[in-house]
């Protein structure tokens, strides 16, 4: 049986207390602003996992030729979009000290789910879909994927800057993304 059921972004929970700097032309924005742009992307990022999920789930193909390049076929949209949502990311930056510093550990954040999952399908690549140990290269996807939530830091764990972390308490879009006590 194939069936994943990672969920990349869960609640983070955050009481208060980041991380080297953006490349390229950020934009300084306040941080509600900064807030809305970091969660939209986050839920982006699960909402990209999730569908690549979906799909992986959804597929019936019993051809391993055929089912190992849909499930390639669907890792490479997911790169794209978790690259897409990176560079969003990294166009803003929070109008607080060492908000360049901060920005950058939340494109890490998405860079790594990325860069996870794009290791996991290039060993998946590799596999003979008509060898013996296709079945464990497929649990082995299955694994890397479902272990995404564990392996990946929190950026949010990491902030101290009390206007930052009410602008992401108050943000109605992060309330899927971060929960924040004390801010």
């Amino acid at each position: 049986m194939r069936l994943l059921v990672a969920a990349v972004a869960g609640t983070m929970l955050v009481s208060g207390t980041a991380g080297a700097s953006v490349a390229g032309k950020a934009k300084k924005v306040s941080t509600e602003k900064y807030a809305k742009v970091v969660c939209a992307n986050y839920t982006g990022a699960t909402d990209a996992v999730n569908a690549f999920i979906d799909a992986y789930n959804g597929n019936t193909s019993d051809d391993p030729v055929v089912f190992q390049g849909e499930v390639l076929d669907l890792g490479d949209e997911l790169g794209t979009d978790l690259a897409q949502l990176e560079a969003k990311l990294k166009k803003a930056y929070p109008d607080i000290d060492d908000g360049k510093k901060i920005a950058k550990t939340f494109v890490a954040g998405v860079k790594q789910v990325r860069t996870e999952i794009e290791t996991a399908l290039e060993e998946f690549a590799t596999a003979d879909p008509n060898g013996v140990a296709f079945q464990a290269d497929i649990s082995t996807l299955q694994v890397s994927i479902n272990l995404l939530d564990i392996k990946r830091d929190d950026p949010f764990s990491a902030l101290d800057d009390q206007d930052l972390l009410q602008a992401f308490g108050d943000e109605k879009s992060c309330e899927d993304v971060v929960t924040i006590f004390g801010a």
